[in-house]
Formats: C-alpha cells, sequence, structure tokens
C-alpha cells in the first residue's frame, strides 16, 4: 500500500512541476514534454576544460570500444536471428524493461517488469552518465551546447545534451565519433564498475561461508539424506563453500552450489557437510543437459539484513549493471538515428559522399528489421 502512495505523490510531483513551468515546457503531440534550460552548460564546460587532452584521449579510447561493441552487437543479434529461424532459439532474447506498480520482478514473453523505483533510478544512472558525456566532449572539441534539458514522454522520463548540429557536421570525422560515442561508453563504464563494486566489495562484505538450506523436496536425494530447512551447510566433499556474485548472477539465489559441484555424474555421492561437522552422502540424480537433481534450494549466509540483501540492493544494483550495459550496446548498433547509426554514416560517408547516405540507410533499415524479427518470430511460432 505505502509503495502505491509513494508512485501517486512522485506522479502528483510531476504533474505540479509541469503545471508551474507550464511556460518554459515544450509539448508535442500531448505525450512529450520538454523542458530545455542553459544553468548546466558552465559547469559541463568546467569539467570539459579542467583536463582537456585527458577527455580527448579517454574519447578516442570510446570511439574504438564502441566500434568493437558495435561489431560485437550485430553479430549476436545476426547469431540470434539464425538461432530463431533454426528453432535452436524458441524464446524471445529481447524484451522489453518496463516498470511495475508492484514491489515484485515479473518476467513474461517478451517484457520485464521492474519494481518502479527501481525503474526510476535505473533510467536516471543510465541517461545522466550518457548526456553528460555527450556535453563534456563535444565542450572538450570545442561544440557549442544549445541547451540542457529533461523529458517525458507519457510515463518515460529522460535527460538530453543538445550541441550546436551545424558546427558539429562541420566538424572533422574524429571530433564527431568522439562526440557520439561518449554516451555508450559512459554506459559500458557505469556497468564494469557496478559490476566490480559487486563482486569484490559488496558480496564479500555482506555474505560469509557456506549456504543456508531453505527449502527440501520431500521425496529427493537431499531428503534421503537427511538434509532440512534450515541447515547451514559449509563444505561439499570437504571443500568449503564460498559463494560468489559472478556464481549469484548467473543461477539466482536459489542456485549457489554448481559451482561447488561442477558436473557431476548420475548417481555420484556429494558430501555435505554441516556447521556442527556432521556428513550427509547425497547421490544426485541427472535429468537432462548436465541438469542435475538434489531437490535442495538454498541461500548464502549474509551478515546483513537479509530481505534488504536479496530484495533490494542486489537486485538493483544488477539490474543497474546489466542495463548500462545492454542499453550502452543498444545505442551503439548501426540504427539512425542512435549514436551508432551516427557513428556509421560517418565513416560511410567518408568512405563514400556519393552513396554513403544511401548505404549507411540501407543498414540501419536491415538492423531494424533483424531486431524486429528477433523480437516478434519467437511469438509467432
Amino acid at each position: 500500500m505505502l509503495y502505491t502512495i509513494s508512485i501517486i505523490v512522485f506522479f502528483t510531483l510531476i504533474i505540479m512541476l509541469l503545471y508551474k513551468y507550464r511556460k518554459k515546457i515544450e509539448i508535442k503531440y500531448y505525450i512529450f514534454y520538454s523542458f530545455k534550460t542553459s544553468k548546466f552548460k558552465k559547469t559541463i564546460d568546467n569539467i570539459a576544460q579542467k583536463h582537456l587532452k585527458l577527455w580527448k584521449i579517454l574519447s578516442t579510447i570510446a570511439v574504438i570500444i564502441c566500434l568493437l561493441a558495435m561489431i560485437f552487437g550485430v553479430i549476436s543479434i545476426a547469431k540470434l536471428a539464425y538461432n530463431i529461424g533454426t528453432g535452436i532459439q524458441k524464446e524471445p532474447a529481447l524484451s522489453l524493461v518496463l516498470p511495475s506498480l508492484t514491489q515484485e520482478t515479473v518476467f513474461g514473453n517478451g517484457y520485464i517488469l521492474i519494481p518502479f523505483w527501481f525503474w526510476i533510478i535505473i533510467i536516471a544512472s543510465i541517461l545522466i552518465p550518457h548526456e553528460l558525456s555527450h556535453g563534456i566532449i563535444s565542450r572538450a572539441e570545442k561544440i557549442k551546447l544549445k541547451s540542457v534539458g529533461v523529458f517525458l514522454l507519457a510515463i518515460f522520463p529522460g535527460a538530453f545534451v543538445e550541441p550546436d548540429e551545424r558546427q558539429l557536421k562541420k566538424s572533422k570525422i574524429i571530433t564527431k565519433l568522439r562526440v557520439f560515442a561518449a554516451g555508450s561508453a559512459a554506459n559500458f563504464l557505469v556497468s564494469i564498475i557496478v559490476f566490480l563494486l559487486l563482486t569484490f566489495l559488496i558480496w564479500p562484505a555482506c555474505t560469509s561461508q557456506g549456504i543456508e538450506v531453505i527449502l527440501v523436496n520431500e521425496t529427493s536425494p537431499a531428503a534421503d539424506a537427511g538434509l532440512k530447512p534450515g541447515m547451514i551447510l559449509t563444505h561439499i566433499n570437504s571443500i568449503p563453500i564460498k559463494t560468489s556474485y559472478i556464481e549469484y548472477s548467473k543461477y539466482g539465489t536459489y542456485y549457489q552450489l554448481y559451482d561447488e559441484i561442477g558436473i557431476p555424474k548420475d548417481n555420484e555421492t556429494i558430501v555435505f557437510t554441516d556447521s556442527n561437522e556432521n556428513n550427509y552422502n547425497v547421490t544426485v540424480k541427472e535429468i537432462s543437459n548436465n541438469k542435475i537433481f538434489i531437490g535442495m534450494a538454498s541461500k548464502p549466509i549474509t551478515n546483513i539484513n537479509s530481505n534488504f540483501f536479496f530484495k533490494t540492493l542486489i537486485p538493483l544494483l544488477t539490474y543497474l549493471y546489466l542495463f548500462s550495459f545492454g542499453i550502452g550496446l543498444f545505442n551503439i548498433l548501426p540504427i539512425y538515428p542512435l549514436d551508432g547509426g551516427l557513428m556509421i554514416e560517418e565513416i560511410i560517408n567518408k568512405i563514400s559522399k556519393k552513396h554513403g547516405k544511401i548505404i549507411s540507410k540501407i543498414i540501419s533499415n536491415l538492423m531494424i528489421l533483424l531486431i524486429l524479427y528477433t523480437f516478434i518470430m519467437p511469438h509467432l511460432l
């Protein structure tokens, strides 16, 4: 109830702000509201000018990274389309990420609903570095900024930095590529930083050795061995159980044993040791595709509030690093008017001024069709 009330309060504040600044807000198609300001231009300019050479070096590296990411993204989409066409992939691999009015994450066929406040925090954490980077590199390249602003497309908030288009068009190709690549590179950097924090700082600080058994199937090998909910298991085959964030991100909260067990053979016996040094012999059963059946669900031992750890902090940061990378990668695909499309257009125009625009449009349209195919076709099969 309180969660729903907080969402209502949020939108009430948005409506009040829209009314207060109604004379300064540009409205298009009744659902697009944009507010431009020049207040932050000086701040962006100061950041850019303090380390001018560093920004140029970093933005050049960003161009290389984004071009490699573009190639990776195109190959991944093409491979996905091939797998769907041949029947290897039957579920949509691309999903729309939308806000939910509840505190639970809902996975559907082609969509993911994440808690509303998670969604707001993630959108801000993606857009602010993205647009700020565009602005900083623009100023480092002596491109004027016309405005900085925020927008609201229906319920979807956003931000933008508006470089002087005429000046940008007249710039050298390396300048344009640096400006275009800055946004996605910033998203990749945020993704890497969050992942490293989770892996090497937050997870080790919040967990201890071992796992807690939370569910046991009554007719499973785990139950036959005497394992029960509430038990603390510390070793597997005399090897200490050390859960990791990488393992959690791969398998989820309740699958913390794959890295420790490996891929055992059917009817192989695994020895679990609890905190009282009692041993439990579990004979595993293989189901299919090297997936073993033990019949036990577990979770890591935490040093802090378990609900906050598993339901708030870790999921939020996990979504942040995944979506930062995913949106950065999508934005750098050769699709006009995304940054990747603008980059590929400039490169092709440099090679062939006569046919550059036509070739880049063909590439953009083919990429759009390929993405639509991967998104729609699994629903039709």
